[in-house]
Formats: C-alpha cells, sequence, structure tokens
C-alpha cells in the first residue's frame, strides 16, 4: 500500500504550526484512529465472549437431554418400560 507523506498545517493553542502528515493524517488524527478502534475491538471481545457462552449452554443443554434419553433408554432396557 502506498502512503504519502506530507506536511499538514494544524492549529494548536491558537497557533498554526506544520506537522508531518501521511495520507492526510498527522500524529493527533492516527492516534484516534487507533483509540476509537481499541474500543471497538473492545467490543466486538466482549460479544464475541458472550456468543461463546451462549454457545456453549446450548451445548450443555443438548448433552443434558441425551443423558436423560440414554437414562431413558436404559431403564426401558432393564425393565421392559
Amino acid at each position: 500500500m502506498t502512503h504519502i507523506i506530507s506536511d499538514k498545517q494544524v492549529n494548536i493553542n491558537g497557533m498554526i504550526h506544520t506537522v508531518t502528515a501521511v495520507d492526510g493524517l498527522d500524529r493527533v488524527d492516527i492516534n484516534n484512529q487507533l483509540h476509537h478502534l481499541n474500543v471497538e475491538m473492545d467490543k466486538l471481545k466482549a460479544k464475541q465472549s458472550e456468543l461463546i457462552q451462549m454457545r456453549e449452554m446450548i451445548q450443555h443443554q443438548c448433552e443434558m437431554r441425551e443423558r436423560a434419553e440414554s437414562a431413558d433408554d436404559l431403564f426401558n432396557e432393564m425393565f421392559g418400560g
């Protein structure tokens, strides 16, 4: 990916300064975007964790049903129920 390095005029405390930018983003812009991405990643990780927990709950419920069905089958085999 090709990036363009250039100078950018920014206002810092009421004074115009020239800073280096890449693709129009200076260091502050980049740090702000990185922070935003980290926040979004944290939200995604939390959602992922919640979905994994929900999947595990379904798996546990399925296992419990299978055990109950197996116990019923065994009872029927042993006692002809």
